[in-house]
C-alpha cells in the first residue's frame, strides 16, 4: 500500500472511530482497544503530515535556489551591457 492510500485509509478508519465514540454505542470493553487504536492512527497521520510538510519545503527550496540562480544572472545587451541590475529586477 503506498503512502498516499495508507494516509487517506487512516484518517477513514480514525474518522469511523470518532464517529463510534460520539454515538456513544462503544461499551467500556470495546472502547480502550478502540481508543488505543485512534492514538496509533493519530501518531501515523501526524508522521506522515510532517513528512509531507517537509517534503513540501525542500520543494519550495528548491524552486528559491532555481528562481535565486535565475535572477543572479544579469540581463545583458547585444554589446555586453548591462540591461538591468539584480537589485532592478526585485
Amino acid at each position: 500500500m503506498n503512502k498516499k492510500t495508507s494516509l487517506q485509509s487512516d484518517f477513514e478508519e480514525l474518522n469511523r472511530l470518532t464517529e463510534e465514540f460520539e454515538s456513544g454505542k462503544v461499551s467500556l470493553e470495546e472502547s480502550m482497544p478502540k481508543f488505543r487504536r485512534g492514538l496509533e492512527l493519530a501518531r501515523r497521520i501526524k508522521k506522515r503530515l510532517e513528512e509531507i510538510e517537509n517534503e513540501i519545503k525542500e520543494i519550495k527550496n528548491e524552486f528559491r535556489d532555481l528562481e535565486q540562480e535565475s535572477v543572479e544572472q544579469v540581463v545583458i545587451g547585444e554589446e555586453d551591457e548591462v540591461v538591468a541590475s539584480k537589485e532592478e529586477l526585485f
